[in-house]
Formats: C-alpha cells, structure tokens, sequence
C-alpha cells in the first residue's frame, strides 16, 4: 500500500530531482564524449579545431558535475528528519 504521509511527497521529490539529473547527465554524455575524442584527434592536425573541442568538452563535463552535485545536495538536504530522542 502506498504511503501517504507528508514524508512520501518529500520522498518523491527527491528521487524525481535524482532521477531528472541522472537523465540530463546521460543525454550530456555522449556529445561530451565525442568532443574529447573530436579534441583528441585534431590535437596534432589542427590547434585552433583542437582548442575547440577542448572548450565544449570542458563546458560539458562541467555542466555534468555542477548538474550531479546540485542533485545529491538537494536529495540530502530533503531526506527525511530523524526525532531527537531524550
């Protein structure tokens, strides 16, 4: 049976912002992958190409970081609150 507490709209919150981040750092993944190959590759060929990839590899795998660190923090700070016992 499903819970209905006030704990269970908290709880759905958070795993939706988990679930939400995990996907938008999966659909970032592969582009960011293919750039640091693409800057790889054009490294020896052609600096100012290899200069390119270099930023948008570093602007995504930033964006994934940033994405995956504000997501943990908030599933933290809405897990449920623990009574204090006397």
């Amino acid at each position: 049976m499903a819970e209905t507490g006030p704990g269970s709209m908290r709880d759905g919150m958070r795993w939706g912002l988990l679930l939400a981040a995990v996907a938008v750092s999966g659909y970032r993944l592969p582009a960011t992958f293919r750039n640091f190959q693409g800057w790889r590759s054009a490294l020896l060929a052609d600096p100012s190409a290899a200069d390119l990839y270099k930023r948008i590899f570093a602007v995504n795998a930033v964006g994934i970081a940033i994405i995956l660190g504000v997501a943990v923090g908030m599933f933290y700070l809405l897990r449920p609150r623990i009574a204090k016992q006397r």
